[in-house]
């Protein structure tokens, strides 16, 4: 008896590995197979700091599709700083209709340095396979100063940048681009980029006939664009140097050139009416057709 006991817990191991075998030898291609269909996907990482205070990464994420470039949405993208570590990461985002994945990073995450280093990662998403892209910027404070002399306005525009020793010091030929802002974009200054002098400064006028809102406000925007050492740094700056915006009282006046909220009443009426005459008839021809429906049924029984 003992033995016949200890023949069926044998029989029952060796069951019971067989099975573990199986799934494990199932999982493990399973993991293949997926790992062999995953799409390949490429990250570019662009660094941008706004007003010396917000650190920003942008991934933007692509495939290709029929040997073109197409842009990615809802793929989840991880930054890291220095190395890919868990300590090391600084957080995550999804990728837009535009393929963009944004992070402002943390402040409490990043310390002060002369440089760093950056890295955008995909990491064990069920569509594409694992890829990474490295950035490394330095350190750059961009100031905007605007001052009046004699009745002109004028930008100045200090860059500093870390230099070999590791310490802030001006940076010279770095590219400049001004803009003020307006409603639907940016419209620059001078046409062409300005380029930082040995002091790391630029000196631009200002024109005294741009348009502003009611108070004359303007947003100044100074920008050093994809710049190999600096990546992407910019400056606003808000200041009541446009021409005030002169409403027009007769645009509120109930006109026919006046907007849609500002329409006579007697169009307004005459509109509306016309309308509910319109809807009135489809509505009775629908009652008509329903009735006569209704009168069929009963003729036929």
């Amino acid at each position: 008896m003992k033995h016949l006991f200890s023949k069926k817990n044998k029989n029952t191991g060796r069951l019971i590995q067989s099975c573990l075998v199986f799934a494990l030898a199932l999982v493990a291609q399973l993991s293949f197979s997926c790992y062999a269909n995953a799409q390949t996907a490429s990250i570019k990482l662009t660094y941008t700091e706004s007003n010396n205070r917000h650190k920003i990464l942008t991934a933007t994420v692509k495939t290709k599709v029929d040997d073109s470039d197409q842009l990615v949405k809802g793929v989840s993208v991880h930054f890291y700083h220095k190395s890919i570590q868990p300590d090391q990461l600084l957080g995550s985002a999804v990728s837009n209709e535009k393929g963009e994945a944004v992070l402002v990073i943390p402040a409490k995450k990043l310390s002060l340095d002369t440089g760093y280093t950056f890295i955008g990662a995909i990491e064990q998403d069920k569509k594409f396979a694992n890829v990474q892209e490295m950035l490394k910027v330095g350190e750059a404070d961009l100031v905007m100063t605007l001052k009046t002399e004699d009745s002109t306005h004028q930008v100045v525009i200090t860059m500093q940048g870390t230099n070999n020793k590791g310490k802030l010091a001006p940076a010279a030929e770095v590219e400049v681009n001004l803009y003020v802002q307006r409603l639907f974009g940016l419209l620059p200054l001078p046409d062409n980029p300005e380029t930082t002098d040995e002091n790391g400064a630029i000196t631009v006028d200002f024109p005294t006939d741009l348009p502003g809102d009611a108070a004359g406000n303007l947003i100044i925007v100074a920008k050093v664009e994809e710049n190999d050492r600096y990546g992407n740094l910019e400056f606003r700056r808000k200041i009541n140097w446009g021409v005030p915006l002169l409403v027009d009282p007769r645009l509120h006046a109930r006109e026919l050139w006046s907007s849609r909220a500002n329409a006579p009443i007697y169009l307004i009426v005459l509109v509306n009416t016309i309308l509910i005459c319109i809807w009135g008839v489809i509505a009775y021809i629908v009652y008509e057709v329903f009735l006569i429906k209704k009168i069929g049924k009963q003729g036929s029984r």
